[in-house]
């Protein structure tokens, strides 16, 4: 054994036990070749064929010829980097493992390819995790959602004596639970949008609506919550107002989350002003109320994930509601943005292309 070939050994298991320590918490295997994919150092939570990296490897099917040849391809090319989903098969255990594989191309100063960086992820808990938030989807949307929408339709009918006069102390008892129910209607369908924004498992279906009469038609769905503090809400409608394409759920819900915002920003018997004009590309809604002065600085804060109106208090379902228009909005290409009117006003604009 030379001189050159003992200094070499010697800094190799320098670098192996540097490599070690970097890689001994981390859940990914990570890989070290050299530029004919021979490997230098690993952290051994898969083995490979001859200590060779080789993608045949991390998939069952062996004869899958385009990944082979996509992998040659990149060995081939001037890109830097490559991102496979692939899968492992995991012999030992009779199962197969999911996998993100990110390979990168390794430089010296002089720009020649030394060798290639691999990273391996397992990704099965967090298919698992997207799973389970898909159910828990579903357990929203029928599991719960059914039930409150009967009841409140069973409510209704109560209070509006399809079953028989009722007396005064039974109806606020069930004006109570019918708010109650309300409420939570409101919140199941916050959360249930919320993730489906997040894991884009809607589409928008637009068509031509009156952005008019839909608010005027919120305006009088949710009668019911304006008139608990005994609040006016006056609709301004600035010239002309031309239809325009949206998803008229979608903007609706926008629509019913700043009303009720709006209220519950408000003084009681305040009035909540809501002022529609057009400018040259698009229609702007405004929701004028009173509250948000007081309580926060930078209003825009309130469209943020899980950011309630005051900073005292950030809970799951509050703080959702706002976040979701936000979402909504942009899905449409539109903005939305709070602003301050005056020392005692501000309102939330939302803004749509005609």
């Amino acid at each position: 054994m030379n001189l050159t070939t003992k200094i070499f050994n010697k800094n190799t298991n320098i670098l192996q036990t540097t490599f070690t320590h970097i890689t001994k918490y981390s859940n990914s295997e990570v890989i070290i070749t050299d530029e004919k994919m021979n490997i230098l150092f690993q952290n051994t939570k898969y083995n490979f064929k001859n200590n060779i990296f080789s993608i045949t490897d991390l998939t069952p099917n062996y004869e899958n010829n385009n990944l082979i040849i996509n992998f040659e391809n990149f060995i081939n090319s001037n890109k830097m980097h490559l991102f496979l989903k692939l899968i492992f098969n995991d012999k030992n255990n009779l199962h197969n493992i999911p996998m993100d594989v990110h390979i990168c191309k390794i430089f010296n100063k002089k720009n020649k390819l030394e060798g290639y960086s691999i990273i391996i992820q397992d990704i099965t808990q967090e298919i698992k995790n997207k799973i389970q938030k898909e159910t828990f989807i579903d357990i929203l949307t029928h599991d719960l959602k059914n039930p409150m929408r009967a009841n409140i339709q069973i409510l209704e009918l109560l209070l509006n004596n399809k079953f028989g006069n009722i007396d005064n102390n039974l109806k606020s008892i069930l004006e109570e639970l019918l708010n109650s129910c309300s409420f939570m209607n409101y919140m199941t369908d916050n959360l249930i949008l919320k993730y489906k924004n997040e894991f884009n498992l809607y589409e928008l279906e637009k068509e031509n609506c009156s952005i008019v009469k839909l608010i005027k038609e919120k305006v009088y769905q949710l009668s019911k919550v304006t008139d608990r503090k005994k609040q006016l809400v006056e609709l301004i409608v600035k010239g002309s107002i031309p239809e325009i394409n949206i998803d008229i759920t979608e903007v609706g819900k926008v629509i019913n989350n700043l009303i009720i915002n709006a209220s519950e920003q408000s003084i009681e018997k305040s009035r909540i002003i809501i002022q529609i004009e057009k400018n040259k590309k698009n229609i702007n809604i405004s929701f004028l109320d009173y509250g948000y002065v007081k309580k926060m600085k930078n209003l825009n804060e309130i469209f943020e994930e899980y950011i309630t109106c005051s900073n005292k208090f950030r809970k799951i379902g509050f703080g959702l509601e706002l976040y979701n228009c936000r979402k909504i909005i942009e899905a449409h290409n539109g903005k939305i943005w709070a602003e301050h009117v005056n020392n005692r006003t501000s309102a939330i604009t939302f803004s749509l292309p005609i």
